[in-house]
């Protein structure tokens, strides 16, 4: 409501959520929020509220992590150190044998090689071809 004080000015009176001269202005109560983990803010009337996109987070401000997705995080982090310990693992174990074989002169593999190459000589050894002389019988 708006009320003439003198021949040229007038004051208004707004109601809660309006300002402005004329009270033509709607307050944005979410100008100056942030909603965390891409939750929308929402305009309410005389407030506003964070919805949050994801059920993984909760919260005024779509800031409260769920149990569940502490989980997953801690499995996958727990998961990701073991791929890498693993890797590391294999990596140390050729880097020891190489230091075996080229610094001390000792090949663990030499006996296995040894085998395998005897085997392929002996399949690439053909026998020696036949004669075969045939009887014919009436």
């Amino acid at each position: 409501t708006c009320n003439q004080t003198s021949d040229t000015t007038f004051k208004c009176l707004c109601k809660p959520e309006w300002i402005g001269i004329h009270c033509e202005i709607q307050i944005d109560y979410c100008q100056n929020v942030t909603c965390l983990n891409n939750g929308v803010c929402k305009p309410l009337l005389g407030d506003y509220k964070c919805e949050c996109l994801s059920k993984s987070y909760s919260g005024k401000y779509c800031g409260i992590v769920s149990q569940t997705l502490v989980v997953h995080q801690t499995v996958s982090t727990s998961f990701g150190y073991l791929c890498y310990l693993m890797i590391g693992c294999i990596c140390l174990f050729f880097i020891l044998l190489d230091i075996l074989k080229y610094c001390f002169g000792i090949d663990p593999a030499k006996d296995q090689l040894k085998r395998i190459q005897r085997r392929g000589r002996m399949k690439n050894i053909k026998p020696p071809p036949q004669i075969r002389k045939f009887i014919y019988i009436n």
